[in-house]
């Protein structure tokens, strides 16, 4: 399978890293995001919180460990002959710092695509992408919508009903069971 992957909250666990210097900048004590949109929980405009990550991006896009069995997950889905195809929304400004951290981690990648915030779907559709993996409820909504089924990473920012398309996964392990029994010719396999 050809097989759409997030990074930030699916593969690198930015949100976790970021609440401690988001805090300290803006004076506040945030323990967990309800909000996706992160600018909305510390209370300060989209602007504001852009201008702080665009001052920052080198540390804040540094300092997240990876997301638990995201890169034994993914190793163990190229070994299955899986494609794996990145798909996130940071700028193609980013991408020196994206490419340092998969490095620094040793995660397997060769296609990553560039959003910029721009909507992911044309990014799947383009690719022929057969499932996605996401973090963020409205992309998941927006790819299923479009006829590809994601398998949604829970996080406290992304509670609620979910459409027909998308399965709520707890954790790496789940996605890799997940994609196993939906892949054709797929060994089943556990982490």
């Amino acid at each position: 399978m050809r097989i759409g992957v997030d990074i930030d909250g699916v593969v690198s666990d930015s949100y976790k890293a970021w609440l401690g210097k988001l805090n300290r900048h803006f004076g506040t004590n945030i323990l967990e995001l309800k909000n996706y949109d992160m600018h909305l929980d510390f209370g300060v405009s989209w602007e504001e919180m852009g201008k702080y990550f665009e001052d920052n991006v080198a540390t804040l896009f540094d300092i997240p460990d990876p997301v638990a069995g995201a890169k034994e997950g993914i190793e163990r889905l190229l070994r299955q002959g899986h494609e794996v195809v990145y798909v996130t929304a940071r700028s193609l400004d980013e991408e020196v710092h994206t490419l340092r951290w998969l490095k620094k981690h040793k995660i397997p990648h060769e296609q990553i695509l560039f959003t910029g915030f721009q909507s992911k779907v044309d990014y799947v559709l383009q690719w022929q992408l057969e499932i996605f993996l996401e973090d963020f409820l409205g992309n998941a909504q927006a790819i299923s919508e479009a006829g590809v089924p994601v398998l949604l990473l829970d996080a406290s920012y992304n509670q609620g009903e979910l459409s027909s398309g998308i399965i709520r996964c707890q954790d790496w392990q789940e996605i890799v069971r997940e994609i196993g029994r939906r892949a054709p010719y797929s060994r089943s396999v556990t982490m």
